[in-house]
Formats: C-alpha cells, structure tokens, sequence
C-alpha cells in the first residue's frame, strides 16, 4: 500500500505552521517497504483569517488534500482538526523536523497503528 501525508511547512524541512495559516503543503507518499518520497508542494488558501473560519475555508482546503491520509501541523483547532478527522484523514500536532517524522512514521508503521483511511479516489 502506499499512503499520502500533508506536511505543513514554510521552508520544507520543519513543520512549522498552524493548520489555518497554512499555504502549502510538502506532499510525501510512504510505501509499506519504508521508503518515502517527497511529491510535490500543494498550494491551499489559509483558512484562519484573525482567528475566524468558515466551513467553506475548511472544505477549500480539504479539496486540495483529498488523497492524503494524513496531516502534520505544528498546531491545529479542535474544529479544524474534527472537520479534517470526520472526513477520513488523520490529523497530528509535531513541530519538527519532517526527516525524522517521516522516520517516525515508516519505522512505526503508524499509518497502520493509527489505521489511516484509504480513500476511493487514490
């Protein structure tokens, strides 16, 4: 199988954004054998705008991300982090490095612990 993950991140090398300041995303596909690659970067309108949402930004965002299981943010809301769960993909605060975190996540196989949706449209 092969999974998708959303890093929030400025420079590409530290998940360093909140979910709703975020305005790229570094997608990375993970293969059960471990290996990973980075795919390419994801362009989303924040969805935060002085501490005000809307479902609309939310659905904006989550359009662009349909195919990733998973989202790594350094910090995210409860509604926002609910909304992105109730649609089938995994949410994670970890401001860190993402080399280590895509370790992390490969050696820990967490794709299967945390047991990440597949979605149809893979």
């Amino acid at each position: 199988m092969v999974y998708r993950v959303a890093m929030s991140s400025t420079d590409g090398k530290v998940v360093n954004q909140h979910f709703g300041h975020t305005e790229r995303f570094c997608i990375f596909e993970i293969a059960d054998d471990g290996k990973y690659e980075f795919l390419e970067l994801r362009s989303v309108q924040a969805c935060c705008h002085q501490g005000e949402h809307e479902t609309d930004a939310f659905s904006a965002v989550l359009n662009k991300l349909r195919d990733v299981q998973a989202v790594i943010v350094s910090k995210i809301g409860r509604g926002a982090a609910d909304f992105l769960e109730s649609n089938g993909i995994t949410v994670y605060e970890a401001p860190y490095p993402i080399e280590p975190l895509l370790e992390k996540i490969t050696q820990e196989k967490l794709y299967e612990v945390d047991k990440w949706q597949l979605h149809i449209n893979n």
